[in-house]
């Protein structure tokens, strides 16, 4: 009796061993709740958001209908009044015409561009050419004035060693007269003492 007793115990042990859920099993199963739970909220919060997109949307709706009534009224309203006057100025229509026509060729519009934007590019070019000239020509006259300045310094400068050597010049010229006097002086001397040398020997 006992040892059936103890095979049953054993049986029973197995048993709830194999319907108890393990560590990893119930890991699983929270995580599995947690996915679940975090895509039923995505859900309704998307479907939250879709909802008020909606309503938002047809909210839109009507107001963009009216805006594109009054566009559409605004334009043909000035198609009619566009047709009533050129019926009422058909010589105005046909010139408006003709000159769109033109307009939208090929080769009126580049004559009309050569006779016009060409001008104006050419005119810009030669001012541009011009204002090259002045930049060159202010270059120019500001190393000229540059040059003649330091040639008037240098005629300055030379200007006074002509002054001074023409001084000195006459510094020497003077003394060149006083020496020539000096000399002329002991020339007419010794003459007398040679005129006069055999008188005072016989004296």
């Amino acid at each position: 009796m006992s040892g059936e007793e103890g095979g049953g115990d054993d049986a029973a042990a197995s048993n709830n061993s194999a319907t108890k859920p393990s560590a990893e099993e119930l890991q699983a199963i929270g995580s599995l709740k947690d996915s679940k739970d975090s895509a039923i909220r995505s859900a309704r919060s998307l479907l939250h958001n879709s909802s008020t997109h909606l309503r938002s949307f047809q909210d839109f709706l009507p107001q963009a209908s009216s805006h594109y009534k009054s566009y559409e009224d605004a334009f043909f309203n000035k198609l009619k009044e566009g047709v009533m006057s050129a019926k009422e100025h058909p010589g105005a229509a046909v010139g408006i015409t003709i000159t769109a026509a033109l307009f939208l060729m090929r080769g009126p519009r580049r004559f009309l561009f050569r006779n016009t934007l060409g001008r104006f590019q050419s005119v810009e070019a030669k001012f541009l050419r011009t204002e090259k000239n002045v930049k060159e020509l202010s270059l120019s006259v500001d190393v000229m004035k540059k040059e003649s300045s330091k040639l008037l310094e240098r005629a300055a400068l030379a200007e006074k060693d002509m002054k001074r050597g023409h001084k000195e010049l006459m510094n020497a010229g003077g003394q060149f007269h006083r020496l020539a006097k000096s000399v002329y002086k002991v020339e007419a001397e010794a003459a007398v003492v040679a005129m006069l040398g055999p008188f005072g020997s016989l004296s």
